[in-house]
Formats: C-alpha cells, structure tokens, sequence
C-alpha cells in the first residue's frame, strides 16, 4: 500500500479495529497529515509519523503490530496542539483534525471519529495560527480557452470573494499582487501553465509564509458550478448587480475556489456574501518590485519593520491594521476614495480622534470572531469579548453620530450600531470568564438555563453533604482520622489508617487497599456518587447543547456583525491616518486633474523617523517639481550623497497621497497616476539561471513596455551590470525611450556623466544633483549636503565614500592616481559621441552585378544574337562572383 493509495478491503480486514478506523480516515486525505484524536493526544501513523517526526523534531515510536507490520507513530498533545500546527502551515504543510465524535460510554470498538476540518496555509481561521496584521489568502487560476486566466480568491475570515480575468503573461503580477497562502490550479493544465504555477509557488504570502501550489481534479473547475455557487453564496438570482456575470474563467476558478474552502472548514460558508470583480484599470499599478524597493510591507532583508506600514500601523485593532494594510497596497486610481478619507481626516482632528481611539483600544477582532461564530469554531472567551466590543461600538457610534462630516464617516457612524439584542443575548448566556473551551464546562452562566442551574446545585452542594457525612461517620465509629474523598480513578470513597481499620463497621465495603491505609465505600456513599457525577456528566452535556444553541442564535446576527466589523475597522485606520499626521507634521495633499507631480519640502518618512530615534538629527527636505513641460530629472551625485532617498521619498508621497492619507511634505499637488514602477539595486537570480544584467534588463523591460504618460518611474543606476560602454548606451536609450515613447514621470539617477547632456537634446528633462562638498583637501572627506540642486554634479567622490568605507589607505591612494591617469587619457583621446541622437535610416545593401545586370535586360526588345550575348555575359558575371 503506497502513500497515495486507498486500502483495499482485503487490506483493511488485515488491520486492527482502531487501524482500519484511521486508513479509512486517512484514505479521504492522502496528501494531507492527519492528527487522529486518542485521549490527550493527537497521534500520526506510519507514513505521517515519520514526516510529522522530521517536521517537527518529535519522538517517533512503534507500538504493537497490524496487518503483520510495526505500527510506527508520534504524537502531539491537545492542549499545545496550535504550536505544532503553527510550525507545520509556516512550512507549507496541511494538517486534517480528526476528533472523536462518538460516545465513549456507549461505543462497541474504536469510538467513533471524523475529520472536522483540514488547516492549510490558505485557509486559516485561528487567531493563534494567524497574524492580526494580515489576512490567510486562498486563490484559484483557471487557464481560459485562449491566453486569459481566471482569477477567484478570498480570506475565509474576512468573507468576501474577489473575481478577475487578466491575460496569461499577468498571472505573476496578480498573483504578486494579492500574496495568497495557496494557489490552486486544475490536473489538466498545460504543461506550460503549471510550471508557470509551480514557478510561483515559494512566493512571499500575505500572512507571512510562503506560497504553496495544490493540484485540484479538473472537474472542480466549472464555470457553470461556479456560477451557481456564487448566487448561493450572495442570495441573489444574478450577477449583474456585480458586473460579474461575463467572467466564465472566473467563474470556473470560482469553484474549486469556493469547493475547496469548504472542504476544508466542514461546512458550508454562510458568512461569504459579499463579491467585487477586480479589474486592471481600478488599482494603481505596484508591481512586485515596487513593493519590494519601496520597503511597503517587508524591507529589502525581509523584516517587517522598519517599513512605510510599520510606521504607518498605530491602529488599536487587528482589523484595523488589515484595514490599513489594504488601503497602503490596493490605492484606487479614481480619487474619490482618498478624497473622502482625506474629508474624514479633516474631520477627526478636530478633537475627535483621541477619544475614538480611546474607546477603540482593547476592542476585540469582530471581523475574524464574526467569522469563526459562522464556521462555528468560535471559542466562549472570543464570544465575551465581542459582546464587550459590541457595548464598546454602540458607544463609538454615540461619540461620532453628531460629528460626523461626509459621507464616509456618516456612513461608518450608521453602521456602528450592535444587530438588536445581540450583546444582551451574549451577556445573558456566557460567563463573564468563561473556560477556554467548552468541554471543559463552565461556560454558560448562572440563570441562564433552569436544567443547568439544578444540575450545577447537586455540584455544588456536594461539598456540604461530604462534610456532614464524615462527622455523622466519625461519631458513628470513633474513628477521629477518618475522611471522606474524591478523585477521579476510583471516585469518592472514606478513607481510614491501616491501624483503624478493624474498627469500620460491616456495611462498609473496601474499595483499595494502600500500603498505610484502606479505602471505602457505604451504600449512602455509592448512592451520592452516582448522583453527582451523572449530574457532572449531565451537566457538561446541557452545557455543550446550550452552546450549540448560542451559536444557531448567533447566524442571524453574521451578516450585520460583519456589517459593523468593517465600519470598526475602517474608523480605526482613519484615527491612526488622523494620529500619523498630527503627530509627524504630515500636511494634506491636493488633487488636480493636470498631469503633473508637485512635491514642496518633501521628506522620506521611514529614514525621517529612524533619524530622530537614532541620531536625533533632522531630514533635509526636498522639492520635486514634475509636470507636462517637465517629465524626467536625470540625477547625478555621490554614492551614499541620497540619490535612493531622494527617489523612493518621491513615490512614497504620491503612494501615500494615492490611498488618501496626509503626506511628509509641506505641499503636494498630484495629478492622475495609474502606476509606480521602479528599477533599483542589483541582484541575480541565480535559482533562474539569471545574471545581476539579466534582472536588471528583465525589470527595465517590464517598465519600457508598461509605461504610460501617468506612471511614476524610478530608475536608479540602470546599465551598471555590464561594460561601461554596453551600459551607457543602454541607459541612453532607456532615457530616450522613457523621455520620446513613454513620456512617463521619471526619475532618472545615474552615475554616467555623458548622460547629463540628455537635458540638452530633450525638453522635458532636467539635470539635478545631489550636493556634498570635500572637507579638507585630497586627503579628507566627504560630506554629504543631502540637498537636490539644479544642474549635473561634477564628481561622483567614489574614491572618498570607499575610504569612508574603511578602504585601507594604501588601495585609496593608488586608487587617487589611476583615477588621475585615467583621467588624463580620456581628456585626451576623447571623441564627442552623440548618445542620443536617433539611429541612422537603414541602408539598402548594395546590389550584386549579376541582380544588376538581369535588371537591365528587357527581353522583348532583344534580338535573337543580343540575347545570346546577354546570355554570355550574365555567365561571366556568375563565373566571376
């Protein structure tokens, strides 16, 4: 039996009872590790074992024998069992929970089991598995019948589906873009497609891991299946509210999409009832390497801090964080979005945001309990602390109602008010502290239900008869030590000392004898036990229905809870925008509809804020100025002098502006932008066979052939992977390129001096540098001024930042005069090269006599002797070449 197969029957009846129960279990899940429920632990067998074993560092053992082999297994406790499961999903693993879900009391053989859910990197629901900073995202990709693809993803917490259609050469940039936790394609792909999808797989995920492909049957990719799951999930009779129903490969990626999600849950997903078509032209184009260079999220080590997020991320809750997170990376390219967070900014300073803040702290993650309540995997603490978030969120809606301006903070301001008797029933029905979980009672409070508060009082009062029993036994038989007990092996009993025991009367009857003393039992004594722990036992299971009920309850209230989740989460990102901008000195920006990028004092927000926690020194403010008549500035200045500063502050302002926050500058006027693409640092790829050169000239393609009037370009250095010539003829070109096709927004940083004749032959660029100065004389430093002035620098002061880089002194000097001689011979063989000027017409290639003469001959006019003359002489020519 190989790992992928299913038992036969015959293999089957070889096993022991509990092994046919777990094959047949496992069957159902063959590449996914399965934790099979046995008393406190959760155990894996034979194959799982020993991959659970390498995973995780456990013991692996063997105990017993089935079907003729050692019954190889590890395992895993319960109560630490999310450690474990958090180790195996960061790695890319699935794990299928298998609980017992029958009667141990009543079973015949193993107790029953099943698999009530299976946690993948994509489908994560648990606050202890999962970041409240960012979202578990699950994808599927369909190829169409010609190059399209259709896209479907979602986070099951957050409960909206996302649909779109892109071309095939897209895919990486979607797929980019969303980060999901898995990605799941069809078994009958193209070869060219899955290994396009395998490609993928090992990507960075939103929530922190990494991406993993999962092959589905191709039947669960249908579009007419998903079309009609999707009506069931949205209650609807069509998809044309949602401009959604001309999508059929969306729709087929929206099946197994939505198939799979809930084969992992259990269950069906009764709080996804929301749906948005995502389309090319709504976002702001931020390809991967726009992310990456601009340290959105991660910096350029992978680290999530500091980043423009981290800095950004004052919110009080998980969900506002994620809120926020989502604005940063998806901006819209139609302003009227950031226009009203802008509006609801304005709104909130106004002494309004410190107390919202206040009542937002400690607030509880409505958006991902909402969702877990629908799952039915919520726990009883999770559901007191939404009941108190609920109080906490009417009192929101009381302090905003009268103030709130626009209609952004109006509509969140409508949509804070609790679903009618919501927060009582949960009051009423939990503990103020319940138990962590429910098996283990005390969960359901006192009064709540007449058949619990009885049960609990034959509890309760059992302490009062134990006492009164052992004094009436004491008198009864002189015997002063005697004590009645309780545990939970052999249950209540009376226990006297060895010396005493001749004394115990005849209607006592021993229950364990110790090495110094006797236990036990009288027929009152039974009769009592009998009664408390059947009424502990009742009590446990009125409990567990009890919760069960809550949670029937409670679907009603799912859609506006999620309702509310959202407008809590969006007021929390708007406080924190609201705090960033007071607190830092951050100013609003202004939308026009000219083209055009107008920045005043503009500061680098993560390198300003590092300064003032490190060195306490100030950040030297810039100007940018863009507009029609001035689409390029060519850069030029000394490494290390804040060229990269410089560039990315440019496109974190126009980022930040774009989702409708206030910016590090002390003006910003913005016109259109669709995207913001970005050439910056070197590096290979060595796992793709691709040289420093190739990465670079891969990504300046990507920008050449993506580039419009309103992008936003950043070049930092492009050409210095090859020979100086290759690279400055490159770089030449790009520019042009960029200047004469594109006419993109561009800033264009170069250590090519040949390059700042550009401006010249160009109107729309200009030269700026970066200014240092040299302090004392060949033999000091440098010191950088950090400030943009017009014109070409005149040195690039390489030699000094390599001796400021602790360079030993004998390579600078030698360095000083092969920079000196080099020099010199340049000045003096130099030939002035027009790096810009356009290539020259193609040349005819000059014809061959033969072709020549041919081309002359009219044979109608020839005479029978001059075509044989003819005939002569093209032989000639033909002998002769």
């Amino acid at each position: 039996m190989t790992k992928h197969q299913a038992p036969s029957r015959q293999e089957l009846e070889a096993h022991t009872p509990m092994m046919q129960q777990y094959l047949g279990l496992k069957a159902g899940h063959p590449d996914t590790l399965l934790f099979y429920r046995m008393g406190d632990f959760y155990e894996l067998f034979f194959d799982d074992a020993e991959k659970a074993a390498r995973l995780l560092d456990i013991t692996l053992t063997q105990r017993g024998q089935s079907a003729g082999r050692p019954v190889v297994m590890a395992g895993v406790p319960f109560h630490s069992v999310d450690t474990y499961l958090a180790r195996l999903i960061k790695l890319g693993e699935s794990v299928a929970i298998c609980e017992q879900v029958g009667d141990v009391a009543t079973a015949k053989g193993p107790v029953e089991r099943k698999v009530v859910r299976v946690v993948t990197p994509g489908t994560l629901t648990d606050s202890e598995l999962l970041s409240d900073k960012a979202e578990a995202v699950l994808m599927a990709v369909h190829p169409g019948a010609r190059t399209g693809c259709g896209l479907a993803w979602m986070s099951v917490t957050q409960g909206i589906v996302f649909l779109a259609q892109c071309a095939s050469d897209e895919l990486t940039d979607w797929v980019a873009r969303v980060a999901p936790g898995e990605l799941l394609y069809s078994a009958d792909a193209t070869p060219a497609f899955e290994k396009s999808v395998q490609a993928l797989a090992g990507q960075s995920a939103a929530s922190g891991g990494r991406l993993v492909a999962v092959l589905r049957p191709a039947w669960a990719f249908d579009a007419a299946l998903g079309q009609r799951k999707l009506l069931d999930q949205l209650q609807a009779a069509s998809l044309a509210a949602w401009d959604a129903q001309d999508l059929p490969d969306a729709h087929a990626a929206a099946a197994a999409l939505l198939s799979y999600a809930e084969h992992t849950q259990g269950r069906a997903l009764t709080h996804v009832a929301s749906l948005q078509v995502a389309r090319s032209g709504d976002r702001i184009d931020l390809p991967l390497n726009t992310r990456r260079n601009l340290e959105l999220t991660q910096t350029l080590r992978g680290e999530t801090s500091p980043t423009l997020f981290s800095l950004l991320d004052v919110c009080c809750t998980g969900m506002g964080s994620r809120a926020l997170r989502t604005w940063l990376l998806e901006p819209r390219r139609d302003r009227s979005e950031a226009r009203a967070r802008l509006a609801a900014i304005d709104t909130l300073r106004r002494d309004l945001w410190q107390s919202l803040r206040q009542s937002l702290k400690g607030a509880s993650d409505v958006e991902r309990i909402t969702a877990r309540t629908a799952l039915r995997q919520v726990k009883p603490r999770e559901l007191v602390g939404l009941g108190q978030t609920l109080e906490r969120a009417r009192q929101l809606a009381t302090q905003l109602g009268p103030q709130a301006e626009g209609s952004l903070l109006q509509g969140i301001a409508s949509q804070l008010t609790p679903p009618p008797g919501c927060a009582e029933l949960l009051r009423a029905a939990l503990l103020p502290e319940p138990a962590a979980l429910v098996r283990d009672g005390g969960v359901i409070a006192d009064g709540f239900d007449a058949e619990l508060d009885e049960l609990r009082g034959i509890q309760n009062h059992s302490d009062a008869f134990l006492i009164e029993l052992e004094q009436r036994e004491r008198a009864r038989t002189g015997i002063a030590n005697l004590r009645v007990q309780f545990n939970k092996v052999h249950g209540f009993y009376i226990e006297v000392t060895q010396g005493q025991a001749s004394k115990v009367p005849d209607d006592y009857r021993r229950r364990q004898t110790l090495k110094n003393a006797e236990r036990f039992i009288t027929p009152e004594l039974k009769a009592f036990e009998d009664k408390a722990l059947s009424a502990q036992d009742r009590a446990l299971a009125r409990e567990k229905w009890l919760y069960e009920q809550l949670l029937d309850e409670l679907q009603a209230h799912v859609a506006p809870l999620t309702q509310l989740a959202r407008a809590m989460a969006a007021l929390d990102a708007l406080c924190a925008l609201t705090e960033r901008a007071l607190t830092l000195g951050w100013n609003a920006p202004q939308f026009v509809p000219e083209p055009c990028i107008d920045i005043r004092g503009g500061r680098h927000p993560v390198v300003e804020a590092r300064l003032n926690e490190t060195s306490g020194g100030s950040f030297i403010a810039n100007d940018t100025v863009l507009g029609p008549k001035q689409r390029m500035q060519v850069i030029t200045g000394p490494n290390m002098g804040g060229k990269s500063t410089y560039m990315r502050q440019v496109a974190v302002i126009v980022l930040l502006a774009s989702m409708g926050s206030h910016v590090p500058a002390a003006s910003c006027r913005l016109g259109p932008i669709d995207a913001i693409h970005t050439r910056i640092g070197a590096a290979d790829d060595l796992a793709n066979a691709q040289s420093t050169f190739m990465v670079e000239m891969t990504e300046a393609a990507q920008i050449l052939n993506a580039a419009t009037p309103e992008s936003l370009v950043l070049m930092d250095e492009i050409g210095r992977g090859t020979s100086t010539f290759d690279g400055l003829a490159l770089a030449g070109g790009i520019a042009t390129h960029l200047h004469d096709k594109s006419r993109a927004f561009t800033l264009f940083a170069t250590h090519y001096f040949e390059l700042t004749e550009f401006p010249a032959s160009h109107h729309a660029a200009l030269n700026v540098h970066v200014s240092a100065v040299e302090a004392g004389g060949k033999a000091g430093g440098i010191v950088f001024l950090h400030q943009i002035e017009p014109g070409p620098a005149s040195r690039s002061y390489g030699i000094q930042v390599a001796r400021l880089a602790g360079v030993p002194a004998g390579v600078v000097q030698h360095a000083r005069h092969a920079l000196a001689a080099l020099e010199a011979q340049c000045e003096e063989s130099r030939s002035q090269v027009d790096l810009f000027a356009p290539p020259p017409a193609t040349l005819e290639p000059e014809a061959h006599p033969l072709q020549t003469a041919i081309a002359q001959i009219d044979p109608d006019t020839l005479s029978p002797r001059e075509a044989l003359e003819q005939l002569y002489t093209l032989k000639k020519l033909a002998a002769s070449s």
